[in-house]
């Protein structure tokens, strides 16, 4: 079960608090608070990318970060459970997410907790 919670004051984001999902997503938060090559980070950010199941039907997508690196590179940063990370969405969710930041100049990555 996800363990939901605040995150609060954060000082790489622009709210005086974040929402985590789970322990994973809060372990993240904190990474990006103590990495000096993070300039801000956000899951309130609004990026929605759409992905197609294997049945062609469409989805909206949701990755969990949007960071900003000093350097002024940008990353979206799905956190996902060891358990998932190989399924079938995630892998076309990937590929979607991918495909929409290598048009944007931006990289993404699945972080596996």
């Amino acid at each position: 079960m996800a363990e939901r919670g605040e995150f609060e004051n954060p000082r790489k984001s622009a709210w005086s608090f974040e929402v985590y999902d789970s322990a994973p997503e809060q372990r993240m938060m904190e990474r990006l608070e103590a990495d000096p090559s993070v300039r801000k980070w956000t899951k309130k950010h609004g990026v929605a990318i759409v992905w197609l199941d294997r049945r062609n039907q469409r989805h909206s997508y949701r990755p969990d970060f949007l960071v900003e690196y000093t350097d002024g590179a940008l990353k979206l940063i799905e956190v996902k459970g060891a358990h998932m990370a190989d399924s079938e969405a995630v892998a076309r969710k990937r590929a979607a997410a991918e495909l929409w930041c290598g048009r944007r100049g931006m990289t993404y990555e699945i972080a596996v907790a």
